[in-house]
């Protein structure tokens, strides 16, 4: 079309310019501008001809005649798409409950007579609408499967809150509400329906079918079976985001106290926390969903992807499949291609969408017209491509060495005897600066407290002030969509520093002091259990690396 454009401007462009007007019609005709305005014609003349402007130009019927010929190329071609897509399917709004939750969605239907087999797709982690999956549910319906596609709960039009941790029992739930209300639409073959799911959308997919044999066969892409693979996507994210390998650190140790504090409220305290995990090789681990999925699966993978270690994964799905003495599925590792399997040159996290790898949505929509009409043909254990597995399992293990120190049970209680301690020790020492400030303005003989515990005070200021800052880090560097550091909390090294030079001078002048202050018990008591929480915190700065230059 562009060069058609060209073509007759050139043709044209040196008359124009011998005839009077030929400004006004460069102003209003340029190459650009009809490029442009090619889809709204009509709008476009009636903004730049009005009743004057066209008895000014004696050209005009050149003119209109080259808008003309334009528009009708265009709107020919655009027809041809529309009526094409017409053709094809209906889109129909439509809204379904999981109990008081209002899910809101999009049911793609084929042209034709059904009842058709449909696809119910599952969104992975985040806060996704059903936009995401218009591309996939569209090209799904204009092959002959039916699609519901719908905004995940506390989006879009969907009610209820948006949910992103585990167990996903929620997510799962309208998973299969979804597919209940498939089964009562009179143009969708009831015993004919599946599930699509996308990274954490794969694991809900596999869950629901696990509880169900209304779930006829289960398409995952992206979906993660092994053990680490928040370790490879966190290495990935930091890494997309210039973030420093010391903040990737302190956020994969939150992480793993983080996961210990959820199994703690889940399962109560144990010692076993305490002890280092072992981890299961890949070929051996076994997918607490996966390993009771018994229908036809078919799961891709992008051989660049960033998100999930793929060789990994296919080995874990593999396994978990075994367990569940399922042989009716085929792996595919798709090359040049990403999470999602759209087009992609390095697999780089965010990056631009591409469109799907070619290939990907035909490989789908074939595999389920055969899982439908010819269920005894289908492949059996077939793997299509290889990945080669990312070595997370390392990384893993050697964060189990510290798991002693590093669990949720011995995290959380230094984190709150830090706080009480440093917390009163600030208090304290805010009071008695204010009690001396005033009693310097009465001129009164006043005593200052002993310069050791003045010190004492201002390092449970300081390491106050760390605690906090600290927390403020790790927050942000455990988002999962957009870690960050502000530039003034990335120096908390520094004081950090300041501070664990300062503490070890604090201890060393408290154990030669010890004997000049006449504390009662209780003065005792709690002066002992300031000196411990000084000694811990040294340790606590060196593990969570707050002593240095910077994250």
């Amino acid at each position: 079309m562009k060069a058609v454009v060209r073509y007759v401007w050139l043709l044209t462009g040196r008359w124009f310019e011998s005839r009077p007007g030929s400004l006004l019609i460069k102003e209003v005709l340029t190459e650009g501008d009809v490029m442009a305005k090619l889809t709204s014609c009509p709008s476009f003349l009636r903004a730049k001809f009005s009743t004057k402007t066209i008895y000014d130009i004696p050209m005009l019927p050149a003119v209109i005649f080259v808008i003309a010929f334009l528009m009708a190329m265009s709107g020919t071609e655009a027809r041809a798409d529309e009526s094409a897509t017409e053709r094809k399917f209906d889109e129909h709004l439509v809204e379904f409950h999981n109990q008081a939750v209002k899910l809101a969605g999009s049911l793609f239907l084929p042209k034709g007579e059904g009842p058709f087999a449909a696809v119910v797709f599952i969104q992975g982690a985040g806060p996704h609408s059903r936009k995401s999956y218009r591309e996939v549910g569209q090209y799904f319906a204009s092959h002959g499967i039916a699609a519901l596609i719908y905004d995940k709960r506390g989006t879009g039009e969907s009610g209820g809150v948006y949910e992103s941790h585990r167990p996903y029992e929620n997510l799962v739930n309208d998973a299969l509400s979804a597919v209940a209300f498939l089964k009562h639409r009179h143009e969708i073959a009831k015993s004919q329906i599946g599930m699509w799911g996308l990274s954490q959308g794969a694991y809900i997919s596999a869950v629901a079918a696990s509880r169900t044999k209304d779930i006829q066969f289960v398409i995952a892409v992206g979906a993660s079976v092994a053990d680490g693979m928040m370790f490879y996507y966190r290495d990935n994210l930091f890494r997309l985001y210039g973030l420093s390998d010391t903040l990737r650190d302190i956020a994969e140790k939150a992480f793993l106290a983080q996961r210990d504090l959820h199994r703690v409220l889940e399962n109560g305290f144990s010692f076993s926390s305490f002890v280092p995990r072992s981890y299961s090789p890949p070929d051996q681990y076994v997918h607490p969903a996966w390993s009771r999925v018994k229908q036809p699966v078919l799961a891709m993978w992008g051989q660049l992807d960033q998100n999930v270690p793929v060789g990994e994964s296919v080995a874990g799905m593999k396994n978990s499949l075994a367990q569940a003495n399922n042989e009716k599925w085929t792996l595919i590792i798709l090359p040049k291609t990403n999470h999602s399997l759209g087009r992609s040159k390095t697999g780089v996290l965010k990056g631009k969408w591409r469109g799907y790898s070619p290939g990907a949505l035909k490989t789908m929509t074939d595999w389920v017209h055969n899982v439908i009409n010819n269920p005894s043909q289908i492949d059996k254990m077939k793997q299509v491509g290889v990945a080669p597995e990312a070595s997370v399992l390392s990384r893993l293990a050697s964060y189990e060495t510290l798991r002693w120190y590093g669990n949720a049970t011995v995290q959380s209680a230094l984190c709150i005897s830090f706080l009480i301690c440093f917390l009163s020790n600030t208090i304290m020492g805010a009071g008695y600066g204010l009690l001396h400030f005033f009693r310097r303005r009465q001129r009164m003989n006043f005593q200052a407290s002993n310069r050791v515990m003045s010190f004492k005070r201002s390092i449970g200021t300081i390491n106050l002030l760390i605690l906090v800052s600290f927390t403020i880090v790790t927050v942000l560097a455990l988002d999962q969509l957009h870690p960050s550091c502000p530039t003034v909390l990335s120096f908390v090294p520094i004081l950090g520093t300041v501070s664990t030079v300062a503490t070890i001078a604090l201890l060393i002048l408290l154990a030669k002091t010890h004997g000049d202050h006449n504390w009662t018990i209780a003065g005792k008591i709690r002066h002992s259990l300031d000196v411990v929480c000084l000694i811990l915190f040294v340790p606590f700065m060196f593990y969570w690396n707050l002593i240095g230059y910077r994250f």
